[in-house]
């Protein structure tokens, strides 16, 4: 097979991975029934959610670290197994041992969903050096599209085998296709190009102005490390305070619970989309100009959110959405511009970690505001004032250079 059929053949395993890893967006599906079934509070039950998010983080570095060593096969394959164990396991949960879920379905999954993650997207970036943004894009739009996909099947199955019975069909199927996804994965001879394809000149805000492979110390060591991670923290808190609060903030809005549920849908929507649209968009334009755009229009959604009405909050939930989804779809190729393809895995990892900060802070914060204020107005204004500061970041934001690194 040729090196352009070998580069899709592995692109599809990556987008099938990210599918099932995209099973972690469809928590609010087991969050009541599991509330009713044991009797537990919903900070019980939501306490899943904060484990695999936190640990997926950690997750990322691991896998990355390994991947760069062993090769993206064979940690997705470990990946792949734990997070279909995980999930499977989680099905022998009891009313009195919600800790079970915690080791499961929290620690297990998130840590199997993480440790696959970076190696796919790495995998996938070396394969595509001439569409680095488009490709990173789809895979990632993928997980996004996991919530879609998988929430109305979940829906189906609870009410047919239970919320434990839905665990163990879902632990499995994860499992079988994830392996087996993962015997695809391989990354391309050193050196790859893509036929007919020549290496343009790097544009503004693209790629190192030498063009080198940092190691994860050399990147942690740099200013422009800092200020992603930065720009990262603060692009995805406005869509963590809004994910987990989408159908509740519908029904603020005034809308009736049946379409307010719509919220969830649009969310999954609106994330996939936004990770492929905005990574392609970034290819053309430059990612730090990509960023610069996803900060204005966060910052301008947020300001507004909380006293959208009716259909108009609708509008906004699914702009935070795309530009969720956008941050997620842009960074990992930005990170192998700025620092390098080879240990991109890694790299991007470590940068990760401040998104798993902003996933478990967020949703509280916004909850908490929730509880005390009866809306959502000061935290949204938090993270609107919080996107003017990563606006002025990415403004003066340049790619590392030989002299800085030297």
């Amino acid at each position: 097979m040729a090196d352009q059929g070998n580069r899709w053949v592995v692109a599809i395993a990556g987008m099938v991975l990210m599918l099932c890893a995209g099973a972690v967006y469809i928590w609010g599906v087991y969050q009541g029934p599991l509330v009713q079934m044991f009797g537990w509070t919903q900070t019980t039950a939501a306490a899943t959610f904060s484990f695999t998010l936190g640990i997926f983080g950690i997750g990322t570095v691991i896998g990355g670290r390994i991947q760069d060593q062993y090769g993206p096969r064979q940690i997705a394959t470990i990946g792949g197994l734990l997070t279909g164990l995980g999930v499977f396991l989680a099905s022998f949960v009891t009313a009195d041992k919600p800790w079970v879920l915690y080791l499961t379905y929290g620690i297990m999954m998130g840590l199997g969903v993480g440790i696959m993650y970076t190696p796919v997207i790495a995998c996938c970036v070396k394969w595509f050096p001439d569409k680095r943004g488009t490709i990173t894009g789809l895979v990632v739009a993928s997980l996004g599209a996991g919530g879609l996909v998988f929430t109305p099947i979940a829906k189906q199955l609870i009410a047919s085998k239970g919320v434990l019975g839905t665990f163990a069909t879902f632990g499995v199927l994860f499992g079988v296709l994830m392996i087996a996804a993962a015997q695809l994965l391989k990354n391309p001879p050193a050196g790859y190009k893509p036929a007919g394809w020549t290496p343009p000149a790097p544009a503004p805000g693209t790629t190192t102005a030498g063009g080198r492979d940092y190691t994860p110390a050399e990147m942690v060591a740099t200013p422009q490390f800092w200020m992603l991670a930065g720009i990262l923290f603060i692009g995805c808190s406005a869509g963590l305070m809004v994910i987990p609060f989408g159908k509740v903030l519908a029904q603020q809005a005034g809308l009736s619970d049946a379409i307010a549920t719509t919220a969830i849908m649009l969310i999954s929507v609106c994330n996939s989309l936004g990770r492929f649209l905005w990574g392609a968009v970034s290819d053309r334009i430059g990612r730090v100009r990509t960023l610069l755009v996803l900060l204005v229009v966060s910052c301008a959604t947020m300001f507004v959110l909380n006293a959208l009405p009716g259909w108009t909050s609708l509008v906004g939930i699914a702009i935070v959405a795309l530009c969720y989804g956008g941050y997620l779809g842009t960074f990992p190729a930005t990170t192998a511009d700025f620092f390098g393809p080879k240990n991109a895995g890694t790299n991007y990892g470590i940068l990760l970690l401040f998104f798993s900060a902003a996933a478990v802070l967020s949703p509280i914060i916004a909850g908490r505001v929730k509880d005390i204020t009866g809306n959502f107005q000061n935290a949204f204004y938090v993270a609107a004032i919080a996107a003017l500061v990563g606006l002025v970041i990415a403004y003066v934001l340049k790619p590392p250079t030989e002299k800085q690194s030297a």
